[in-house]
C-alpha cells in the first residue's frame, strides 16, 4: 500500500505527532472506542494504523493490545508513547498476526489510503483471517456525498497547532481527481516558526526553506511538503465490500472530528 507512505508519516512524523496532539482529543477518543470495545466484551484488540500511539498508550492498560502501522517512523514515536507495548510493522492488505483477537480497530480515517476495490476487499478479508469467530471490526470513513458537496478545490485549508514551545502551520488544497473512483489530492505545506531546527525537532532529510509566511510579526518556515491521493465511500459501496468479505454492519455511527464528520462502522463477522 504504497499511497500511504508519504511524507506525512515518515519524514514528517515528528510534526505530525506534536501537530495531531492538538488537533484530536485522544481522551476522547479513548472513550468513545473503549465504550465500544467493552459494549462487544472485547479483550484482545488489534488497532490497525496505530500511528504515533497516542490511542495505543490509553488502550494498553485495559485491554490485550497490539498496534500495527506500515510506517516505521510512525511505529518509532509509537514505542515511545507506549513503552512495553506490542507493535508491528506491516500493511493493511496482507499482514497475519501470530493469535485471533476479539476485535480490530481502524482509525483516523486510515481506511482512506486504499484507493481500490481490490486493496480493500484484500484488507477486509485479511482483517476476518485475524479476528476470532464473531469477531468485531470498528473504522471510520469519510462519506463521499457530503465531501465532495463541501469540496473546494481553490479554497486554502489552514491548520494551527501549537506544540513544545513550537507554532505550526499546515496549508493544505483538496483537488477532485477521479481516476480510481470517489478520490481526491491532499497537498500540504507544513510551516513552523524559525528555530524549530535548533530545538530538535525539523524533520531528517527535509531541508529548510529560505521562504517565509508572516503570522503578525513573526515568521513561518517551510519544513516540509505533503502530496496523498485519499477516497472517500458511499454507505451502500462501504455495505457491499464488507458483505463480500463476510461481515455485517451491526451499528453506523456519525461522529465529529477536527476536520470533518466520518462514519464510523462497527461490524461482525
Amino acid at each position: 500500500m504504497e499511497n500511504h507512505r508519504t511524507t506525512l508519516y515518515t519524514t514528517l512524523a515528528a510534526v505530525y505527532d506534536a501537530m495531531y496532539r492538538t488537533f484530536i482529543d485522544y481522551d476522547e477518543e479513548f472513550t468513545f472506542y473503549h465504550g465500544l470495545l467493552r459494549q462487544h466484551n472485547c479483550r484482545t484488540v488489534l488497532e490497525i494504523g496505530c500511528g504515533s500511539g497516542h490511542l495505543a498508550s490509553r488502550l494498553s492498560p485495559h485491554v490485550a493490545y497490539t498496534g500495527m502501522d506500515i510506517s516505521a517512523d510512525m511505529l518509532a514515536l509509537a514505542r515511545q508513547h507506549a513503552p512495553g507495548v506490542l507493535f508491528i510493522e506491516a500493511d493493511m492488505t496482507a499482514f497475519t498476526i501470530p493469535e485471533p483477537v476479539d476485535a480490530v480497530l481502524i482509525t483516523a480515517r486510515s481506511i482512506s489510503y486504499l484507493l481500490t476495490n481490490p486493496q480493500l476487499l484484500s484488507a477486509f478479508r485479511h482483517i476476518a483471517g485475524a479476528l476470532k469467530p464473531d469477531g468485531l471490526l470498528v473504522f471510520d470513513f469519510i462519506e463521499a456525498a457530503s465531501f465532495f458537496d463541501r469540496l473546494q478545490p481553490d479554497q486554502l485549508l489552514v491548520h494551527n497547532a501549537s506544540f513544545g514551545g513550537i507554532d505550526y502551520r499546515r496549508e493544505s488544497r483538496y483537488t477532485p481527481n477521479l481516476a480510481t473512483g470517489l478520490t481526491w489530492d491532499w497537498a500540504s505545506v507544513y510551516f513552523a516558526r524559525q528555530g524549530v531546527a535548533r530545538q530538535g525537532v525539523s524533520p531528517q532529510g527535509v531541508a529548510q526553506q529560505s521562504v517565509a509566511r508572516q503570522n503578525g510579526e513573526e515568521a513561518y518556515a517551510e519544513i516540509g511538503r505533503d502530496l496523498a491521493t485519499l477516497r472517500a465511500f458511499l454507505p451502500f459501496e462501504m455495505q457491499l465490500l464488507l458483505n463480500e468479505a463476510g461481515f455485517t454492519i451491526e451499528e453506523t455511527i456519525v461522529k465529529a472530528s477536527y476536520a470533518f464528520d466520518t462514519h464510523v462502522i462497527v461490524a461482525k463477522m
